[in-house]
């Protein structure tokens, strides 16, 4: 027991960086910082909104997959899959395979209506299928989210690397922060999308280090798999009910219809596919996240095969970890790799930080590497969302605002004008960074309101998607009835995640005698709230037009490509998709259906 008790204070040590480690990690914030400085200068500077929002539409498909693909990819999830998969077993890699749902209908159904209308806000075809009312709610709905989204992504990676290594929190906090904030506010969209390459190349080079150097150190790749295989981890639920926490048909066609909302509703997405040069690059950019998103996932999964594999050898002072069919009286004889116990960690998404700070310390740069790897994940998914909620609050909030008196039709766009746009896009980005910052450090004083604002946020992903999909699926949904859908939508989403959070126990079960609706598997709610959206939407919408005779028709421009009458062409296939022609139909309001119905 004397020799246990010594392995686990030493498993509970950590190791500083070294020089090589702050060398490597300084140089990534100072490429990223260097990159935007680059672009801020380049061909006259960010000096137009169709520059420092779009790019000017001329990005190749490539660094769109890259930079959307880094923008989700935060910290967060680089640590928690592998945690996921090193608790609970292999499972949730399934969720890959629901890309195949989520591509093609991004790329087929919805790009083309967005790219044709020539948006710079996905919230702006809102007004144009509804009214303002709908536009303006749907904006709110995705300022308040990312803002408290962004809040956490710096805050969470902080937290965990402050358990294990000497970094400062607030420190840390506070220098993620700064440096994307002056990096999109001086090179813009285009900025923002190429550090986004480098940091996925980071990412990339990081976590194929760990997966090389970790599955020798934990007896190889024959030794991992037949370990995790033995043990039933590499077994699959193939259990179609919905209660069931995880399956196969939750995962790929759940996980499927969860990640709708991020390509065909949230801006962050939206904004760059719309960066592309034509409608093919943009949905050729769609189509390449899907091998991009199998690869990561599948390396990030490896991770905590490894970890299992590495931490589960013999007993350990903590007892079997979770997902073992082991008991402490039959783990007896070593067999494979010399010991290794499990170090004692606050939250299981601390495991990888602690494998890669015990193991790997005692070669020089991998620390940084790994740590530069979490703060680009981090710096992607915060830089991305300041740059899309500026374009937010500028096109759905100023600019409605500032030409509220205007004639319709008329909206002068002077050199002058689009100049101060600039300068306010780049002010809200800045206001943007220091609110997150601020957020992010009082998130251990407001955990119980960061906790609740996740929850409500992650209920709006179904609402939202079911809103866009009534405007561009159903032509006959009115004003009226998607807003009645919308608000049904999320009310049930918020009342099922409350509900099962509320009632969860300390290990993460919900009681089976509690009402089912909490007991659904969390991969379904988006399912259920963008489907009873619908529903009821559509339900509502042939109400309102028999009470009050509505009964005009659909721009074909505003509904998805198969729905468009035969031989339609859109008048934007001769202008390049440009943003005037969205401004002016924009300010048009719809009257027919704005005026009648509101």
């Amino acid at each position: 027991m004397a020799a246990t008790n010594e392995t686990q204070i030493d498993d509970d040590e950590t190791v500083p960086f070294a020089w090589l480690d702050y060398t490597i990690f300084s140089l990534m914030l100072l490429i990223s910082i260097v990159t935007g400085l680059y672009h801020a200068l380049v061909g006259k500077g960010q000096k137009t909104t169709s520059k420092f929002l779009m790019a000017e539409r001329s990005m190749s498909s490539l660094p769109i997959t890259v930079s959307v693909l880094a923008s989700y990819l935060s910290a967060i999830s680089l640590l928690a899959l592998p945690a996921e998969v090193f608790l609970h077993g292999i499972q949730y890699w399934f969720f890959v395979f629901g890309a195949f749902i989520t591509f093609p209908i991004a790329a087929w159904v919805y790009m083309p209506v967005y790219y044709d209308l020539g948006l710079i806000s996905a919230y702006e075809y809102l007004q144009m299928r509804f009214n303002m009312t709908v536009r303006i709610c749907g904006a709110l709905v995705f300022i308040l989210q990312t803002t408290f989204y962004m809040a956490v992504v710096l805050y969470a990676p902080a937290l965990a690397l402050e358990a294990v290594t000497d970094f400062p929190l607030l420190a840390m906090i506070t220098l993620t922060g700064v440096v994307c904030t002056i990096y999109t506010a001086l090179g813009g969209i285009k900025a923002v999308i190429w550090t986004d390459v480098f940091q996925y190349a980071v990412i990339l080079g990081s976590i194929l280090t760990i997966l090389i150097i970790g599955t020798r150190d934990a007896g190889g790749a024959s030794y991992v798999w037949n370990y995790n295989l033995e043990r039933g981890h590499l077994d699959l639920n193939w259990n179609p009910d919905p209660t069931e926490r995880m399956s196969v048909w939750s995962c790929a066609i759940g996980g499927g219809i969860n990640a709708l909302p991020v390509f065909v509703s949230s801006q962050i997405s939206v904004q760059r596919f719309l960066t592309a040069k034509s409608l093919k690059d943009s949905q050729k950019s769609i189509f390449y996240c899907l091998p991009w998103k199998f690869v990561m996932a599948s390396l990030m999964a490896s991770h905590g095969l490894i970890l299992f594999a590495f931490y589960n050898n013999f007993m350990t002072p903590l007892g079997p970890a979770i997902g073992t069919n082991q008991t402490l009286s039959n783990i007896t004889e070593p067999s494979g790799p010399m010991p290794h116990y499990t170090p004692h960690y606050e939250k299981s998404d601390q495991i990888l930080i602690y494998f890669v700070n015990r193991e790997f310390s005692k070669i020089p740069g991998i620390q940084g590497l790994f740590v530069a790897c979490l703060y680009a994940g981090c710096m992607s998914s915060v830089a991305s969302g300041l740059n899309s909620l500026a374009a937010v609050v500028l096109s759905d909030i100023v600019r409605p605002w500032q030409n509220r008196k205007l004639p319709s039709g008329k909206q002068p766009l002077s050199h002058e004008k689009d100049l101060k746009e600039v300068i306010i896009s780049k002010t809200l980005t800045v206001i943007f960074g220091i609110i997150s910052v601020f957020l992010g450090m009082l998130a251990p004083k407001l955990g119980s309101l960061i906790r609740m604002m996740q929850t409500i946020g992650g209920g709006t992903g179904g609402p939202i998607l079911g809103l866009f999909s009534l405007g561009i699926l159903c032509k006959r949904t009115t004003s009226r009835g998607a807003i009645v859908g919308v608000v049904t939508g999320f009310s049930i989403a918020v009342w099922m995640s409350i509900g099962a959070m509320y009632y969860k126990d300390d290990n993460g079960q919900i009681p089976d005698d509690v009402l089912l609706l909490y007991r659904i598997s969390f991969f379904w709610y988006c399912a259920i709230s963008a489907g009873l959206t619908m529903l009821i939407g559509s339900l509502a919408s042939e109400i309102d037009r028999r009470v009050y005779h509505i009964s005009h028709h659909v721009d074909p421009s505003l509904l998805a490509p198969f729905l468009r009458p035969q031989g339609w062409v859109s008048s934007s296939s001769t202008s390049n998709g440009s943003t005037d022609m969205a401004l002016s139909q924009l300010l048009k309001e719809d009257a027919s259906d704005s005026d009648d119905e509101m």
